[in-house]
This record gives structure tokens, sequence and C-alpha cells, in this order.
């Protein structure tokens, strides 16, 4: 092997592992509680130049507002009271987002984040799927059927002054991938099945709200 050759393909190794990891930046919602997971570029210049056709539809949230669309009526028991409201799209990805911050009926933080994101071709949206369980310092809770072409789950418990229970579903179908991170701060733990079934909800709910193009 020439030098030249070596050096190309360690260049080439590089621009690899830096685009892995901007598609997957700050994508685990657990660092601190006032932060919510965001979803990086995962776009690779291959797929760029050369997109894989889809034998489904391709989907486009761009103009998706979320932070007006998502129906909060599932989480209704846990007696929620939203705060703020913050519709910065996914980093580096074209789509549609909103964070929910919000407040529990004793004063607890709580959070949701909703993401829908709609990269140019199916084999983009694969890598960032599966960008997301490469860098999350939650702890996977196994596969999710029935919610798209490939679905898991990730769940964390931790202690910042108060209990604070964490559950992210995220889900692929076509080039749409669509996360949910739902949060919330409290004496005791929220129950790990009453967060996931209220994040599946609104994943649902989001994936019908996804046009087609």
């Amino acid at each position: 092997m020439s030098a030249v050759t070596g050096v190309s393909r360690l260049v080439a190794a590089l621009v690899a592992a830096l685009v892995a990891v901007l598609a997957t930046a700050a994508c685990d919602g657990a660092s601190a509680p006032v932060s919510a997971p965001t979803t990086g570029a995962a776009t690779s210049s291959a797929a760029s130049t050369a997109p894989t056709a889809s034998a489904g539809p391709i989907y486009r949230a761009q103009d998706l507002e979320l932070c007006k669309r998502t129906d909060l009526r599932p989480l209704a028991d846990l007696s929620l009271t939203v705060a703020l409201t913050d519709p910065k799209p996914p980093l580096g990805q074209p789509g549609a987002a909103c964070l929910f911050e919000m407040r529990t009926k004793d004063g607890h933080q709580a959070n949701l984040r909703v993401e829908a994101s709609t990269p140019a071709s199916e084999q983009e949206a694969r890598l960032l799927y599966r960008a997301t369980a490469q860098v999350t310092v939650m702890t996977p809770a196994g596969v999710v059927t029935g919610v798209g072409d490939e679905a898991e789950a990730f769940t964390r418990r931790s202690e910042p002054g108060f209990k604070y229970a964490e559950y992210m579903v995220r889900a692929r179908t076509g080039n749409l991938v669509v996360k949910v991170w739902l949060a919330v701060g409290g004496a005791s733990y929220a129950a790990t099945e009453t967060l996931a079934s209220k994040a599946l909800t609104v994943l649902k709910a989001t994936q019908a709200a996804v046009p087609t193009v």
C-alpha cells in the first residue's frame, strides 16, 4: 500500500467517525434534568450524493408544528402543568420537534420532547436511528413492536435532588424517525410502565401526523 493511499484511507475513516459523532450528539436526555435530548446530523457523504430509493412513502416533517399539534391529554393523570415550550428542530436534520418543560403538582420538574426527523432517504434514516443507541447513557429497555419498521426503548433513573424517571422510545418507518422522551420528577420514581404507555401514545400520534410527499 502506498503512503498516499494509506493517508487517504485514514482521512476517510476519520470523516466517517466524525459523521457518526455528529449524528448522535446530545441524544440521551439524562445528563441533567433541565436538558432535553436532541438529535444530531446523521448524513454520510455517500448517502447525500446517492440516496437509496425507498419502496414506501417519503415523509416530510419540516412544516409540522409539534408544539401545537402534540396532544398532551395522555399525560393528564400525571397532573403536569406546561411552563415553557421550545420548538427548536432536531439538530442537523430536516424535521420538527418540541420540548415541553413542565411541573408536577408538587412542584417537581417534568419534561416531554417530541421529535420527527425526515432525512432525504431511508438509508440516512437508518443511520440516524442506529446512532442513538451508540451514545445514549440511558439503559436499553428492549425492542418495541407494532410502531414502525424498527423501534426500541430506553430508560434511566437518577436522583438530582429528587427521584427522576426517564423513558425514551424511538421508531423508524421508511425515512421517518420519531423519538419521544418523557421524564418526570417526584418524591418517588414514576413507574416505567406508566411512562412507557404515555410515550408510546404520543409517538403513534406523531407518526400519524407526519405527511408524505
